[in-house]
């Protein structure tokens, strides 16, 4: 009776001590678990704190893709201040600040780490026009985004264009996407819109200045555009001297006004 008694209650406590054993065995484990992950997160956070992970200067920007603003013009409008941490640069926040200057379109940043610095490819925007706006000079591109000309000054390479735009105003600028492919197009040759009196476009064209009347639509300019192909033959009929202006403000009517040919006295 005795002897087949304590077989179970020895049994009993083995299991019981077994069980301690894991249980301490694990709590261990989750320590030193705890303490490796903190180390390995306290390491990683002094290792890209150390200063070989540092943008401290100018020379670990790389500007590619520009072709007219200097690299000194993209780094001020980047604006950085130095040291900057290649882990913390804002890259986001840069693409945006420099998509915002005129003169650029769009723009990629990557960082890279061995060796540290940032690639910033630029791609600028392609002037198509020189224009005054108000006693300031600029240029336009396609899209009709106004570029002050000061971002040129000193450029290595300065913006050639073979067509002038007078008086630009934020409304003319408006109509520039519409405006503009109907000028390359023109069936006469267009190197000038004069819109400084806004109730007169004046295109300067092959055949000399055409009237256009106040810019009403892209419907009404092609209208005109047409009218004035119809004219092509005019200098073959007419001295070109003598005329002052064509008249398109009614494109189913048009105008020629002529200088008179002076009578010669006996």
């Amino acid at each position: 009776m005795t002897d087949s008694s304590l077989i179970p209650t020895d049994s009993l406590k083995n299991q019981r001590q077994n069980l301690r054993s894991q249980r301490r065995l694990k709590a261990w484990q989750g320590v030193w678990r705890f303490l490796f992950l903190c180390g390995m997160t306290g390491g990683l956070i002094w290792s890209v704190n150390l200063p070989h992970w540092l943008i401290e200067e100018k020379s670990q920007i790389n500007i590619l893709g520009n072709e007219r603003l200097h690299e000194d013009q993209i780094h001020a409008m980047l604006d950085l201040s130095y040291p900057e941490l290649v882990w913390k640069l804002p890259i986001h926040q840069l693409q945006q600040k420099l998509e915002s200057q005129p003169p650029v379109e769009t723009v990629y940043l990557t960082r890279q780490l061995l060796p540290v610095e940032v690639t910033v490819m630029v791609k600028e925007r392609q002037p198509v026009a020189e224009g005054t706006m108000g006693i300031k000079t600029g240029f336009i591109d396609e899209d009709g985004v106004w570029i002050p000309g000061t971002f040129y000054e000193g450029a290595k390479d300065k913006p050639s264009v073979n067509l002038k735009v007078l008086g630009l105003t934020p409304q003319s600028l408006s109509y520039w996407q519409d405006i503009y492919p109907l000028i390359i197009n023109s069936p006469v040759k267009i190197t000038a819109l004069d819109w400084r009196d806004p109730s007169n476009l004046v295109l300067h064209t092959a055949l000399g200045k055409v009237h256009c009347g106040t810019y009403v639509n892209q419907e009404r300019f092609v209208e005109q555009l047409q009218a004035l192909g119809k004219l092509r033959t005019l200098s073959s009929q007419v001295d070109k001297k003598r005329i002052i202006y064509l008249d398109l403000s009614k494109p189913d009517d048009p105008s020629v006004h002529l200088k008179e040919i002076p009578q010669k006295s006996d």
